[in-house]
């Protein structure tokens, strides 16, 4: 059990100070456990914002997944809201796209992620919910597995005791660039929780290109793009060609830039990765794979007998190794990935 009192957590670090949001690691005295506090201010002019916290609290309260990022006490203290989740060690992927593998994660890596990650999706499909937000910034990782987080934009198809067959919205602005099409029409027919699969497609190039969809595309052209079928690319031997200009070389004047992409065009991801994606930006949300078949595609045949902390160490070890992967590439060191428990060495 945790407490309702202040008095019995340790604030060991800030992690984030918003004016509506700060997020604290703490040891809660209590049990002797490590936990992630975010604290929101209840004094908002717009209550929007708390309007989408309460309704994330009361949708996580249904849910108990072993890859759903639990809520795990929640209590107010003068005019601020103090929720309580898991201490995960190795944070955000997006973390760990910015800080450690600035050119992507390795494939193996992925696959393991997104195995959990469908399972998850399963179990919140399976009771009649879409998750509405699947990005690198949502899945939060320890050394045993990935978890699915942030249910502000997760909506039930139950309603007043009935099942609807869709579902009608727009997702937050920030989260646009990894929206399926359907969800970007809003019309009359709606989207299904296949609007999920799509999310995972292109949360799938992010992680494996270390770069965020649409990033430098404005929010019409972003648009205009996938309802034609234009999506994101994993970016390796077979792919990168599409970046080079009509002479066959790459335009890009900054050497940063034209060495990650040196780096792609030398890289080789499986047949299997290439398709797995494919099928998850079907245009037609009735063609993409539900989450319980992707979890059988052969992407995951590379998961077995294998953890997530595994490859974190065996990336350690062949990028020391690899002359294509320097310390610029890898990028500097992260404190909260310093603090992981176990013994993952973060010192490359």
């Amino acid at each position: 059990m945790c407490s309702n009192s202040l008095t019995d957590y340790q604030f060991t670090k800030a992690f984030k100070h918003g004016k509506f949001c700060s997020v604290y690691k703490a040891n809660c005295t209590v049990n002797d456990r490590v936990v992630v506090i975010k604290k929101f201010s209840l004094e908002q002019e717009d209550d929007a914002e708390l309007k989408r916290l309460f309704a994330e609290i009361q949708c996580c309260r249904q849910f108990k997944h072993p890859n759903i990022n639990e809520i795990l006490h929640s209590f107010i203290v003068d005019s601020d809201v103090y929720v309580l989740y898991p201490y995960m060690c190795f944070g955000t992927c997006q973390i760990l796209l910015e800080s450690i593998f600035t050119n992507g994660l390795p494939e193996p890596l992925i696959a393991l992620i997104f195995k959990d990650v469908l399972s998850a999706l399963m179990y919140i499909h399976t009771n009649d919910f879409v998750h509405g937000s699947v990005r690198a910034h949502h899945i939060l990782l320890d050394s045993q597995k990935a978890v699915l987080s942030n249910f502000h934009e997760s909506r039930s198809f139950i309603k007043h005791g009935k099942k609807k067959p869709v579902l009608h919205g727009i997702s937050h602005e920030k989260n646009l660039n990894w929206a399926a099409p359907e969800v970007l029409d809003q019309n009359v027919h709606g989207f299904t929780e296949k609007c999920d699969i799509y999310s995972v497609g292109i949360t799938a190039c992010e992680m494996a290109n270390g770069i965020q969809p649409y990033s430098e595309t404005q929010p019409t052209l972003m648009y205009t793009e996938k309802i034609r079928g234009n999506v994101p690319s994993l970016l390796d031997r077979s792919t990168y060609t599409m970046l080079l200009d009509d002479q066959g070389k790459m335009p890009f004047e900054n050497a940063t830039t034209r060495r990650t992409y040196e780096i792609f065009s030398q890289r080789v991801l499986t047949d299997d990765f290439h398709q797995f994606v494919e099928i998850c930006l079907n245009r037609n949300a009735e063609n993409r794979w539900s989450a319980k078949k992707l979890m059988t595609h052969a992407f995951f045949k590379q998961c077995r007998h294998v953890s997530i902390s595994d490859h974190i160490k065996k990336c350690r070890s062949e990028s020391q190794n690899n002359s294509l992967i320097d310390d610029e590439s890898i990028g500097p060191l992260d404190d909260h990935a310093q603090e992981c428990r176990e013994d993952v060495q973060w010192n490359f």
